[in-house]
Formats: structure tokens, C-alpha cells, sequence
């Protein structure tokens, strides 16, 4: 995987941002479902002993506002809301990076894999990101979000490398 400039039509961003805020308990993420600090019964668990946890074993009121950047046959963004938005024609509303959506793009197993590597993957992000991506749009003038993907980290950018904005 090389440096990868993930872009988001800002129109499907709003959706999920209005759709989270109208709805505002989260799902927690798998690393919080095992986490004491998230955890109703206060302890830590370690996910290789095989214990079976659940969403329910977490406390709703320690998780963050999030959604998340998922990846598997493409690459997309979705609320990470209890309560589902649901697409059109898909079980989930998702907003497809642009040149990764099965359903549009032809031949998208290669760049996809170049672009955000072998392993499929949902990653939870904070929700004031998608806020500041629609902000940034407005004031911009620009009708995307844009994620900085590398190796080592996700990183939401104000602009494209050299816009000048």
C-alpha cells in the first residue's frame, strides 16, 4: 500500500452526518467491546480467550460519536449508528470511494488492493470528521471529502496535495 488520496462524494457524506446526528447511539467498535473503560462489567477481556462479548455487554454511554471507513470487494463510508440508514438498493446506505465501487468501476480488485492493501477491514472514526468535510465543502467550494490513507494511519485532509485551499 502506497499514499492513497480516498475521495468522497460530499453529498453521501451529509447523509450519513445528518443521519448519525438524528440518531446518536453508536455502535461501539470490536476493540471497545472487550475495553473495561466501555464495558458495563468494568473488565478488561482479552479477545483470544474465546469469550463470547456482544454490543450489548457495552455501556452505549462511553462510546464516541463515529461512523466507518470499510473495505472489503470496495471501499466505503457508512454511519455506525444503531439505528441502520438504509440504502436504496443495498442493506446500508454507503458512500463508495471514488473508482471503488463493485457496482460502477470495472476491473477494481487491483486498485483497490493497491490502494488499501489485501485484508478487508471497517475502521471507526470520529464523527466530527465527517462535520469538518462538510464544512470545509461549503466554505471550499468543493463537493468531496478527502482521506489521506497510508500504511501507518488515515488522515482527513482539507484539500487534494497542492490545491492551494
Amino acid at each position: 500500500m502506497t499514499t492513497f488520496y480516498a475521495k468522497f462524494a460530499i453529498e453521501g457524506v451529509r447523509k450519513i452526518l445528518e443521519h448519525s446526528k438524528a440518531h446518536p447511539q453508536f455502535l461501539p467498535s470490536f476493540s471497545q467491546m472487550y475495553d473495561a473503560k466501555h464495558r458495563k462489567d468494568g473488565r478488561d477481556v482479552d479477545f483470544r480467550s474465546g469469550e463470547k462479548v456482544s454490543v450489548d455487554d457495552v455501556d452505549p454511554a462511553t462510546v464516541e460519536p463515529s461512523f466507518n471507513l470499510c473495505k472489503d470487494d470496495g471501499a466505503y463510508l457508512m454511519a455506525n449508528t444503531k439505528q441502520r440508514l438504509a440504502g436504496e438498493t443495498t442493506h446500508n446506505f454507503v458512500v463508495y470511494c471514488e473508482g471503488c465501487d463493485p457496482t460502477q468501476d470495472d476491473d477494481i480488485y487491483d486498485f483497490v488492493r493497491h490502494a488499501w492493501g489485501g485484508d478487508d477491514f471497517s475502521e471507526t472514526l470520529p464523527l466530527t470528521w465527517l462535520e469538518l468535510a462538510v464544512e470545509n465543502a461549503e466554505r471550499c467550494g468543493i463537493d468531496l471529502m478527502i482521506l489521506k490513507v497510508t500504511k501507518n494511519g488515515i488522515e482527513l485532509m482539507k484539500t487534494m496535495p497542492g490545491n492551494g485551499l
